[in-house]
């Protein structure tokens, strides 16, 4: 009689369990590390990124490669400001523009479905997994599939597609926290433009 009383109570707390881990998690606000973007033409950009959700900016530092032609190329988005900045370094230009778009969160969109748990690495071996969160979004007619570490909330991976193609994105190395808050400030070039 008492066992059989305990066990919907077992199941219960099992399943809630289980609900409880699913839920949309909020990736910190500040992280630095490195960044793999890779698109279908064949071109991949690699490189530093800097994401800064409390003052809505972003940076990337990136080695660029589209076919035979490398260049490297510093992204900078100033949200708050209103203005973006394309500086490349190899011939010291840069191009300033009016940013016509919202800040990209990494928070999960309110629509995301939760797909599976998973483990980045292997279970077989001690310490050598890293357990993450796999979700499914659309947004504004493109498709994301969005990879969470568990715990911490940080962002992995991400891949979108739309009209106008794929794109993917491996985040890795990352740190919590702006580390180099003068990655953030305009190099010399683009802040002689007016």
């Amino acid at each position: 009689m008492m066992l059989s009383a305990v066990r919907p109570l077992c199941v219960l707390l099992a399943l809630s369990s289980a609900l409880e881990a699913h839920k949309p998690c909020s990736p910190p606000d500040q992280l630095q590390g490195l960044l793999t973007i890779m698109y279908p033409n064949p071109w991949v950009d690699y490189g530093a990124f800097a994401y800064d959700a409390v003052k809505e900016r972003m940076y990337t530092f990136l080695a660029v490669s589209v076919g035979d032609r490398q260049w490297l190329q510093m992204d900078l988005q100033l949200f708050q400001e209103g203005f973006a900045y394309q500086f490349f370094p190899g011939n010291l230009t840069c191009v300033k523009s009016p940013l016509s778009t919202t800040f990209p969160s990494l928070t999960l969109p309110k629509n995301a479905t939760f797909i599976s748990n998973i483990c980045l690495g292997s279970t077989s071996i001690p310490d050598a997994g890293l357990m993450a969160d796999v979700w499914m979004a659309v947004q504004d007619g493109v498709y994301h599939s969005i990879t969470f570490t568990q715990p911490g909330c940080v962002p992995q991976w991400r891949a979108s597609y739309g009209s106008g193609g794929w794109v993917g994105r491996s985040f890795y190395n990352i740190t919590l926290g702006i580390i180099d808050p003068s990655v953030f400030t305009p190099p010399p070039q683009c802040q002689e433009l007016p």
